[in-house]
């Protein structure tokens, strides 16, 4: 240990591989060893000789190495939890009454009422570095009534949606708990889609997109997740996978795959695989996202690569992370696990149903640079981007409230400045 690093050690009930590394003097060894005691420690030495740096005099490596026989695989433990800020916002006057009583600590009472009626949107704005590949996570939980004395005032002041605007260098992806959205785009995809479904969008060079709330119908509510791409990817062709029912009847990859385990636990797997459920959505890097839910009393268990980024984000109820030291997680907590284990488990302890958000990735470890809808590696890459979209190589906004056949009309006028001839 004084002299190298224990890169690798796998303890799998009677067997532990090991590889050791030592990568200033050249050395490595590997090997496996078995006991049929139920808690063992042994002594491994390798004599192999090596050349070693004139300031060492080292002939051998001693790694000494205690072994749990017959113990699962390590669990990954809490690094730290984070309640983000939530903003009150469709409708804005529940949505402060609801922030009034969590200031009062009436945090319960609270999340009930965000669930019933809606008005708050959570961004978690992410630090890159930590989360890597993902930039950002929003919950929003909204809700429009025709009887709104607020309402029409409010629509003055700020859309209902999101209107025409860019994106470069990353992917979006709009999961629908509740209600429905209408989707369109400088490429001339329209989509409007509901509960059940998933637009994953790459954004790739450039493009733009508006996200506006089907108003039609009264509760919304939905995540959209920022995914970074890697950098031989940021420049690729915009495009669309879609899982789930599109109104307006593009292709779809098929509906959200479901694992039910038959005690208590329900996973919806978006992005990766769950057992026998695999998503059949493609990605630029190892994705994993699942909507989980956990019965009282059950527990949710997954294997992931401990070098793997992992997020989890309460929607409902209350969680318990099982690695070194238990964790409680309460509703709206996020928490970022350690990377100190391959397997993540959640236990509901509680006396109600745990709904969770899980975030996986393989960390992409490039530099970032992100400010507002662009994500790149430099803030030159920034800088161009933002020139080229006012060059209109993203395509020209359009106003929202134009009905569809002018917005085709717009986009088809505009095609041709989409070109990635026109590239800085």
């Amino acid at each position: 240990r004084p002299f190298g690093r224990l890169a690798t050690l796998t303890n799998m009930q009677a067997t532990m591989a090991f590889q050791v590394r030592y990568p200033g003097i050249g050395f490595s060894a590997t090997g496996t060893f078995k006991s049929k005691s139920s808690c063992t420690t042994k002594r491994i030495a390798s004599h192999r000789k090596f050349q070693a740096p004139s300031q060492s005099r080292l002939s051998c490596l001693r790694v000494e190495a205690a072994v749990n026989v017959g113990t699962r695989q390590a669990t990954r433990s809490v690094r730290k939890v984070e309640k983000f800020t939530r903003l009150p916002v469709w409708p804005v006057v529940p949505g402060v009454i609801i922030t009034v009583l969590d200031i009062l600590r009436l945090r319960g009472l609270a999340a009930a009422l965000e669930h019933r009626f809606g008005g708050r949107v959570c961004p978690m704005m992410f630090t890159p570095e930590e989360t890597d590949p993902f930039v950002l996570c929003v919950h929003h939980r909204h809700s429009f009534w025709a009887w709104d004395p607020i309402r029409p005032l409010f629509r003055v002041l700020l859309p209902e949606g999101f209107p025409a605007h860019p994106h470069r260098g990353f992917e979006t992806v709009t999961y629908i708990l509740q209600g429905a959205m209408r989707h369109r785009d400088s490429t001339g995809v329209k989509q409007e889609y509901g509960a059940g479904s998933v637009q994953w969008m790459t954004a790739g060079r450039g493009m733009l997109h508006e996200e506006m709330w089907v108003t039609d119908l009264p509760n919304h509510e939905l995540y959209q997740i920022w995914v970074n791409l890697p950098s031989q990817y940021k420049m690729c062709d915009p495009r669309i996978q879609f899982l789930g029912k599109d109104v307006e009847g593009n292709p779809s990859l098929g509906d959200i795959p479901v694992h039910n385990t038959g005690d208590g636990v329900s996973v919806k797997v978006i992005g990766s695989a769950y057992k026998d459920a695999k998503s059949p959505v493609t990605t630029f890097s190892p994705v994993t996202l699942f909507h989980v839910t956990v019965q009282p009393g059950s527990t949710f268990s997954h294997e992931m690569p401990a070098s793997h980024t992992c997020m989890l984000y309460v929607r409902k109820g209350e969680g318990s992370v099982l690695g070194a030291g238990k964790t409680t997680l309460p509703t709206y907590a996020t928490a970022f696990l350690g990377n100190d284990g391959e397997k993540v488990e959640i236990k509901n302890e509680g006396k109600y149903e745990l709904d969770f958000l899980l975030m996986g990735g393989q960390p992409i470890r490039e530099p970032i640079a992100a400010q507002g809808a662009m994500v790149m590696n430099s803030q030159s890459d920034v800088n161009r981007a933002y020139q080229e979209y006012q060059m209109g190589t993203f395509g020209i906004p359009w106003e929202h409230v134009i009905d569809d056949d002018e917005w085709q009309e717009h986009v088809s006028k505009h095609a041709h400045l989409m070109s990635r001839d026109r590239r800085l």
